[in-house]
């Protein structure tokens, strides 16, 4: 700790050349502006959205894309020896199409979410009232410099960071700061001993926080960036924005997905030269480029970018603001969620909860419902006058204590303000830290009453006299020994304990000081910031779903575990862990202990980041949820920054990825849930479009192998993979969401975006490749003599098979390829068709939760699908297209004798989709039904162990209740 905190007046009237009384001149103003520059904080970084559009532009998988559009340029030029004709840019502009749809969608997100203003700036009040050249003035914040004398009032920001030289009943909020929910009393004395904890700094009055109460008079010593939120600000700039899990899933299987490519065009047109006619090297080299572009997933990048973009819009209805699309899919993937305490789970409201009356504990609620006699009279009229807080409307001045004290008053009718107009204040003495009493005197019914409030201990000392059941009675040791008891059962459940008394001696005091004696004591009342209702049920769901919730507080370690209790987040002291404790620990001793601690009290900012960051190297995904400034070096350091958009500062704003404009933490829950079916849907669309095109990739080498010319033209499979595949891809995320998901534990630790996937491709690539081969000789079926000698004309020899044929050197190209027609057009109905058929129930959902079985229909893929099935069967016999672009039989080709060609292949195109489902039946029914002996062992010892999890709980929950 510096000597600004533990130096006297004096010694800093030195240090920073300032005069207490007079305070700067204008001249020695103008020298350390020179020297320290503005009060300002530094600004947020903003990207302008050019810079944002080409950032997109460079990403991996568009990359790839677009060197996949300039090499399905190259290849034909390259094949037709220079000739080239318009239809061969169709697949490059459709392939930048989608680059191009990808980058905007992208970069409208960004500047849709992001702040047009910049948010630290607005937190710094522009106007302060100091004292210069011998007089008060009111001037610009920005204008403060180090030895500037402040004047501070009730309802004021703090301009700068103040160390406090006079202080009269001086309370400041420092929430947004410390995350502490209860006013901090401030003190002019220096402090006698060192301290790095904020909330522990009586004299230091902080950049940003809120007077709530009192009058002092401060000396700057520290502006701008060397401020406490001007240290937070610089180091959420600092921060290196991080790729999102997906990003980087993403982008290390676009490389994967690019070196396959590559390997596969080497090692077909190797395959393809040496087994064929080495002459037609062009063909083999464009059939092979075609085939490796045919593994890429041209849609994937729109895919993704559209289903992250409907998620977005969806999360909007659920009061969730997301800055960036990858963002969602990150909240899904979250297993540890760290949070504040104060306005996140709390209210950041303290509210009367518990009552001592008559020598009793009863709850609020309870009270309220009782009679309103003379004791309950006195007891509210005490808890409104003895009172210096204001609430009109949404407008709140005062201590969040006598706020309390005001809304418990009104919700059994007492108005504050209605009752200081009626029964008027005539005389008072201030709250004191060393009385820890505030008394007034009040005018009722002509007699001037006194109302005493304070803590229980001190104002008991001055009691002689207890109301109990509406009468007066001399107080008792007894009865004291029971109030004393009773707060302390109220502190030990962290209820910040207020008594209050009364008297109608006042006319006949000879001295004020006697105004706190001969007391009637009227009762007590315990007050916390309580959690919200939704919070607790938000907890419950989060465990389920396998997800730890962390809190972190700059309360004291008793208030957080109480609130921790409520929230069955915590219920041992071993699971809390405060800053001192948290100081001594190194980082090594620090990670062998983070995951087992629930609550973190008494944390700085920078504890926060610690406790993010270690929790990251245990391969965690980590979500910090808050509201304040305090909070906005760990948003930012967090895989997801989630921010509350109603009492959230704009700095946690700014550094958040996520903001919930209903400040609910249930709508987090919501969040996860949204990001789980958003990567389950992109993971389905990755193993739909990656399992069709390895499984035409394979058909289509093993044909070639077999008859050393390709079944398929690059047409084909450009048709397949750009109008098809992204047709079905795209509307997998448009279903509705599969609520068992929430019953999976996230995989901790860094996984691949194939991890789960390897039963689904295997099904996928295993029955589309033998459709597709079965198709292809299904119509090589209908290649007849007469139809082999009208293309071979005078090469034709009887003694030859179209398989003999396709296979021969004396054949041309060209000729192979027009012999191969009706295979061709039987494997292009399989290869377009059968993936329309069994998208529907490729299911990636928590099959394995439940025995039933959980039909989830998407209404958008069937019509997708219905209608794929119908353009392709219509292409097909649209003449010139078919038999010109697509290689396939012309229409003139069909008669009696191949009319069911069509048909045969749909048939076909159905055989996939009837053994995954038969395949899925099977392992569903031995998985449920006959499980392995070790795994029902397993299951019955899991139930055992959740059974007595649920049983502890009750227990817990049943001693909780009032008896």
């Amino acid at each position: 700790m510096d000597e600004n905190l533990l130096g006297s007046d004096k010694e800093l009237e030195k240090q920073l050349e300032t005069n207490i009384k007079k305070g700067l001149t204008t001249e020695e103003v103008t020298l350390k502006q020179q020297k320290y520059g503005k009060n300002e904080l530094p600004k947020g970084k903003i990207t302008p959205w050019y810079l944002i559009f080409l950032k997109t532009l460079v990403e991996p998988i568009l990359l790839v894309l677009m060197g996949a559009a300039v090499i399905s340029i190259i290849a034909p030029i390259i094949s037709n020896k220079g000739h080239i004709e318009a239809s061969e840019f169709i697949d490059a502009i459709v392939i930048f199409s989608i680059v191009l749809i990808d980058a905007i969608l992208e970069t409208v997100q960004t500047i849709k979410a992001r702040k047009s203003m910049d948010a630290l700036k607005s937190l710094s009040k522009p106007k302060t009232v100091v004292i210069r050249n011998d007089m008060q003035q009111e001037i610009d914040a920005s204008e403060l410099v180090p030895g500037d004398i402040v004047v501070l009032e009730a309802g004021k920001y703090v301009p700068a960071e103040l160390r406090i030289i006079e202080a009269n009943d001086l309370s400041i909020d420092e929430s947004i700061l410390t995350g502490e929910s209860v006013s901090v009393d401030k003190t002019h004395l220096a402090l006698k001993e060192s301290t790095t904890i904020l909330a522990e700094m009586k004299n230091i009055a902080f950049m940003s926080t809120f007077t709530t109460s009192g009058r002092a008079i401060g000396m700057v010593i520290k502006t701008g960036v060397e401020t406490e939120i001007g240290k937070i600000a610089k180091s959420i700039n600092e921060n290196e924005e991080e790729s999102t899990p997906l990003e980087k899933k993403l982008n290390s299987f676009t490389y994967w997905i690019s070196g396959l490519s590559f390997i596969l065009a080497i090692l077909i047109f190797t395959t393809l030269f040496f087994s064929g006619d080495q002459k037609a090297w062009a063909n083999y080299l464009m059939v092979a480029i075609t085939l490796a572009i045919g593994v890429i997933p041209e849609c994937l990048a729109a895919v993704v970018s559209i289903t992250l973009s409907i998620s977005t819009k969806k999360m909007v209805k659920q009061h969730v603001i997301i800055k960036k699309l990858q963002a969602v899919e990150t909240l899904g993937n979250v297993n540890f969620i760290c949070t504040d305490k104060t306005g996140t789970l709390t209210q950041n409201k303290m509210t009367v909860k518990k009552m001592i009356m008559d020598n009793k504990i009863i709850a609020s609620k309870e009270y309220a419902k009782e009679k309103n006699d003379n004791h309950m009279d006195l007891f509210l009229k005490a808890l409104v006058l003895c009172n210096d807080s204001v609430t009109e409307g949404s407008e709140r001045i005062g201590d969040p204590t006598e706020l309390a004290l005001v809304d418990f008053a009104e919700t059994i009718g007492y108005d504050e303000q209605d009752s200081r107009d009626v029964w008027q204040r005539i005389d008072e003495m201030p709250f004191d830290s060393e009385r820890k009493m505030m008394t007034t005197v009040n005018t009722i019914n002509k007699v001037n009453t006194a109302f005493t409030k304070g803590a229980i201990d001190q104002l008991l000392q001055r009691c002689s006299k207890i109301m109990i059941d509406n009468v007066v009675r001399d107080i008792t040791e007894e009865d004291k020994k029971i109030l004393l008891e009773s707060a302390n059962e109220l502190s030990k459940d962290a209820l910040r304990v207020l008594a209050f008394a009364y008297h109608l001696n006042y006319d006949k005091l000879k001295d004020k000081s006697d105004l706190e004696h001969d007391l009637v004591f009227l009762g007590a009342v315990g007050m916390i910031d309580p959690v919200r209702e939704t919070a607790v049920n938000a907890v419950r769901l989060a465990h389920e779903a396998g997800i730890e919730v962390v809190m972190i507080t700059g309360d004291h370690a008793v208030t957080a575990l109480a609130i921790a209790r409520d929230l069955d987040l915590a219920h041992s002291e071993y699971e809390v862990m405060t800053s001192n404790t948290l100081n001594q620990l190194d980082d090594k001793q620090l990670l062998r202990v983070i995951e087992q601690i629930k609550v973190f009290a008494r944390v700085n900012p920078e504890h926060k980041v610690r406790i993010v960051d270690a929790l990251k190297q245990k391969g965690n995904i980590v979500s910090m949820t808050g509201d304040g400034v305090n909070d906005a070096p760990s948003l930012s350091k967090a895989d997801i920054g989630v921010a509350m958009g109603i009492t959230g500062t704009d700095v946690a704003k700014q550094a958040s990825d996520i903001i919930l404009t209903d400040d609910n933490f249930e709508t987090i829950i919501k969040g996860v849930n949204e990001g789980r079916n958003v990567y389950q849907k992109i993971k389905r669309a990755i193993a739909f479009v990656i399992g069709v095109n390895l499984a035409n990739v394979l058909a289509i080498f093993i044909l070639s192998v077999i008859n050393t010319v390709s079944p398929l033209e690059a047409t084909n499979i450009l048709w397949m993979n750009l109008i098809v595949e992204s047709i079905i891809a795209l509307s997998m995320g448009m279903g509705s969401n599969d609520p068992t998901l929430m019953k999976i534990k996230p995989i901790k630790g860094k996984n691949s975006l194939f991890k789960g996937l390897g039963y689904t491709l295997f099904k996928i690539i295993l029955f589309t490749t033998i459709a597709s081969i079965g198709a292809y000789y299904f119509g090589m079926m209908f290649v007849t003599e007469d139809y082999l000698k009208e293309i071979l004309g005078d090469q034709y020899n009887p003694s030859l098979s179209w398989h003999q044929a396709l296979r021969s050197n004396e054949y041309s190209v060209e000729q192979k390829i027009e012999i191969g027609d009706f295979g061709r057009t039987a494997m292009f109905v399989t290869i377009t068709c059968a993936p329309c058929f069994y998208a529907n129930f490729i299911k990636l959902s928590n099959w394995k939760a439940d025995k039933k079985i959980n039909l989830i229909i998407n209404k958008p893929l069937w019509i997708a699908s219905m209608i794929a099935v119908l353009v392709n069967l219509i292409v097909i016999f649209i003449p010139g297209f078919n038999e010109k672009i697509l290689n396939l039989a012309s229409v003139n080709s069909y008669n009696s004798n191949n009319w069911y060609l069509i048909l045969g292949a749909l048939g076909i195109s159905l055989i996939p989709v009837i053994f995954m489902l038969l395949l899925d039946a099977i392992t569903f029914l031995i998985y449920h039904y006959k499980p392995e002996p070790w795994r029902r062992n397993r299951i019955l010892a899991q139930e055992l162990v959740e059974l007595d999890i649920q049983n502890e709980k009750r227990k817990r929950r049943s001693k909780k209740k009032p008896s």
